[in-house]
């Protein structure tokens, strides 16, 4: 089992998953990471050798103001669909050019073959509002059409 503490939150992977943290990997560091304005998921994972994911973590609890103003304004989206395409950016160019090809080779493998699904996760911990009409407006901003069409290009 592989356990990573992210955003105060314990995550735990079983036997059945690869995964390693994106943006703490050298490849990444020290080329794409370098690049102005570029953001990377948290996780990259495959499943039972054969399903890729993407996984971004947000943990939002304890700060109301700020968790608001990215789901009210659409800004998560934005930044999601960002991550998730520097991050095929990073695993495409990673593989052509890194040192440890053969760490690259079954997510860029997975990531180039058409009939393999490339799942994209963003687990999201935040404090919903008590009000009932509150809670479902912040919750409805969350809109999961939104983001898909943010990540066409891909999928």
């Amino acid at each position: 089992m592989t356990q990573f503490k992210e955003s105060r939150l314990l995550f735990e992977f079983g036997d059945r998953w690869h995964v390693f943290k994106l943006d703490e990997h050298r490849d990444y560091r020290e080329r794409i990471g370098k690049l102005y304005d570029t953001k990377a998921v948290y996780f990259i994972g495959i499943l039972d050798d054969n399903e890729l994911y993407l996984i971004e973590v947000k943990n939002y609890r304890g700060d109301i103001i700020e968790s608001k103003d990215k789901l009210l304004k659409g800004e998560l989206h934005q930044e999601l669909a960002q991550k998730v395409r520097d991050s095929v950016a990073c695993i495409i160019g990673a593989y052509r050019t890194s040192s440890e090809p053969e760490h690259w080779a079954p997510y860029a493998k997975l990531l180039c073959t058409q009939k393999k699904a490339l799942r994209v996760i963003l687990w999201l911990e935040y404090e919903l509002p008590s009000h009932p009409s509150s809670r479902r407006k912040m919750m409805a901003f969350f809109n999961v059409r939104e983001f898909k069409k943010k990540i066409t290009w891909l999928t």
